[in-house]
């Protein structure tokens, strides 16, 4: 059994006295008194606010909601929002946005003033109680800002959770928690920003982020094209559209294109043990093209930049919900002494990578590359530049690095129509080199830039992802890496390409780190525990969980397992300092049991129930140490 020391310091509770800066607001609740009107704010019967109640039993309490570090939405007792109106106006509005943010400037000793951050002007009230704006520093009205109970809370999703999460390390020195080095959180902004429904988040609330699946995909869903061909092989088809509040349509465990990491459902993930992911910033140029509706352009680095800027600002909204820069329980890495120290805090660390087609534009036309050994250089300094530290070589179709592993069904069909549109060629097939990759495979291997991007990614320290290489390229990236002792990553192993015994037994002597992918239950455990044999002796073992959610991929359906023996909620975290009770998000209720894992937070429960199965305590604690295990891989690239 892993051991964890002592638990974090729970969440901070909201305040209950004066707010002591503008970041101790958060998820508050506060009257506001007017020294001008001798009163505090409240109602003014209508479609506004006044102020000029005496008694502080009169006071109308405000739940501050943070959208940003120091800005926030107030919205009063009813379930309004304090926002601009026409002109200089203050109105009690219904539509979260830019009109309804606002900013608490500290304006002496116990007093803040409030100034709207869509035009700049200051909440002020008059000698009569009136409430509006001023268009200077002069026209603010400096608020005594007093905690309150009674606030109707903005609403958000729950974790649906409580308790401590684990921090610290283990006697021996080694962090505990599982790690997914495959998790796609900000693509929604792949393929032109118009595939993929939804939000991880929104600085306006849950409202926004997953309450618009209509304006993305249709009234009915019939503009989800992609989403209707990857689950059906036809462009054609309907879905329910229906997300916030009452996600009768969405998310569901076979979605392909609905957001499944919103923040809170991720947050979930994380107090079950998550202590390590991947985050893939994701874009294939030739899905892009074929896409009828685009809100940005198709070029791969450019919406690998706006995922990355997303990311930061995710980074920056999970701060502000809880206090402050750097009080979030995540934090973007980027050095494995990094991620270390982060883990030890009981917090999740994030690191970087891409998975695109045509990395740094380098495709191929009629079997040409589209680039030269200095598009790779810069490529590479930008990346490290931007924080990337991990990267595939190839995704979906050819390039100019190497030829990409094929895949069935319908997803294969897609991806060949894919392959036309960007090289002019159909994929060259032929035997597979190896037995067990299957009758056919990818003929084309590594390429001549291909094999110096590998040597140029090695001199640059950064993790090389080997998933969806083709077969061929795959052996020839592993031979290069085993002349110079390097280690490699199959951070969602057997997606993309088959990985042999052989293979894998290679990656683990490299010291590299490969994966399992989700499953029911019950196969869950013995694929973790399969990789055991391909450890060399001595070597410190851990597998992870790569999930690719986000990433045009399905989840494990409803257990069938579960109709005789299910698993019965409220069920502990692995450690045991956590309890978690059904999921909700909205009016729904998610179980595992009949939903499977619709969204992120779902594989909390999974793996609480993998725990229930057949050899699913082993399972467990050698996935538990797959966070230590990627640390090392990283420790070892780091230090070639």
């Amino acid at each position: 059994m892993v051991r964890f020391r002592g638990p974090s310091r729970p969440p901070r509770a909201a305040p209950v006295g004066s707010p002591s800066s503008s970041l101790a607001f958060a998820n508050g609740c506060f009257a506001a008194f007017s020294a001008v009107a001798q009163g505090f704010v409240t109602s003014d019967g209508g479609g506004g606010y006044r102020a000029g109640a005496r008694v502080p039993a009169e006071a109308m309490p405000f739940y501050f909601k943070p959208t940003g570090i120091g800005t926030y939405m107030i919205q009063d007792r009813d379930g309004k929002l304090v926002s601009l109106g026409d002109g200089a106006s203050v109105v009690r509005g219904s539509a979260p946005g830019p009109p309804a943010e606002w900013a608490p400037v500290a304006s002496g000793a116990g007093q803040f003033a409030l100034r709207a951050t869509a035009n700049g002007r200051w909440l002020a009230v008059d000698a009569g109680g009136t409430v509006d704006t001023g268009a200077s520093a002069d026209d603010r009205t400096r608020f005594r800002i007093d905690g309150r109970s009674g606030c109707r809370p903005y609403p958000e999703l729950p974790v649906s959770a409580s308790g401590r999460a684990f921090s610290g390390v283990n006697p021996d020195g080694t962090v505990a928690g599982w790690a997914d080095p495959h998790l796609h959180i900000t693509a929604d902004e792949r393929a032109g920003g118009l595939v993929l429904s939804g939000g991880s988040f929104d600085r306006f609330g849950v409202t926004e982020a997953l309450g618009h699946d209509a304006d993305v995909h249709g009234p009915d869903g019939s503009l989800d094209a992609t989403g209707n061909l990857l689950r059906s092989g036809s462009p054609a088809g309907t879905h329910n559209t229906d997300g916030w509040p009452t996600f009768a349509g969405w998310p569901v465990f076979d979605t392909y294109t609905h957001q499944q990491v919103y923040y809170t459902w991720l947050q979930r993930a994380y107090l079950s043990g998550l202590r390590l992911v991947t985050a893939q910033l994701v874009e294939d140029q030739p899905l892009c093209q074929i896409e009828p509706r685009r809100s940005h352009s198709c070029d791969e680095t450019a919406t690998i930049e706006l995922e990355l800027e997303r990311l930061h600002a995710m980074q920056g909204y999970v701060d502000a919900q809880s206090g402050g820069p750097g009080q979030g329980w995540l934090r973007l890495v980027y050095d494995p002494a990094q991620a270390r120290r982060v883990i030890e805090q009981g917090k999740l660390a994030v690191l970087i990578g891409v998975e695109a087609s045509n990395p740094f534009g380098c495709s191929e036309y009629l079997d040409q590359p589209q680039c030269g050994r200095a598009d790779v250089d810069r490529g590479i300094a930008l990346y490290r530049q931007l924080g990337i530290r991990s990267m595939f070589i190839a995704h979906w179709v050819d390039n100019a690095f190497g030829g990409a592993a094929l895949q069935s069904g319908a997803t294969g069909t897609f991806i060949g129509a894919m392959q036309m549109e960007q090289t002019g060629m159909p994929f060259e097939t032929g035997p597979c080199p190896e037995a067990g990759q299957g009758s056919q495979c990818n003929s084309k291997g590594l390429t001549d830039l291909g094999a110096y991007l590998v040597e140029r990614l090695m001199d640059a320290h950064m993790l090389i992802e080997m998933d969806h290489l083709s077969e061929r390229a795959r052996l020839t990236v592993l031979s290069m890496a085993e002349a110079r002792h390097y280690p490699l990553v199959s951070s969602h192993t057997n997606t993309g390409g088959i990985w042999t015994s052989s293979d894998l037994q290679r990656l683990y002597a490299l010291g590299g780190f490969a994966t399992a992918r989700p499953d029911t239950a019950a196969r869950l455990a013995q694929t973790i525990l399969g990789f055991q044999r391909y450890v060399p002796h001595g070597q410190f073992p851990g597998v992870g969980l790569g999930t690719d959610t986000g990433g045009f991929n399905s989840s494990p359906p409803p257990d069938p397992n579960a109709a005789h023996d299910p698993l019965h909620y409220p069920f502990r975290s692995y450690d045991g300092g956590v309890a978690f009770a059904c999921q909700l998000a909205g009016s729904r209720t998610y179980n595992l049991n009949t939903d499977g894992v619709a969204n992120y937070g779902l594989y909390a429960d999974l793996l609480a129930y993998m725990r229930q199965q057949k050899d699913g305590e082993a399972a467990t604690r050698l996935l538990f140490r797959s966070a230590e295990g990627y640390l090392r891989t990283w420790q070892a690239a780091m230090s070639r």
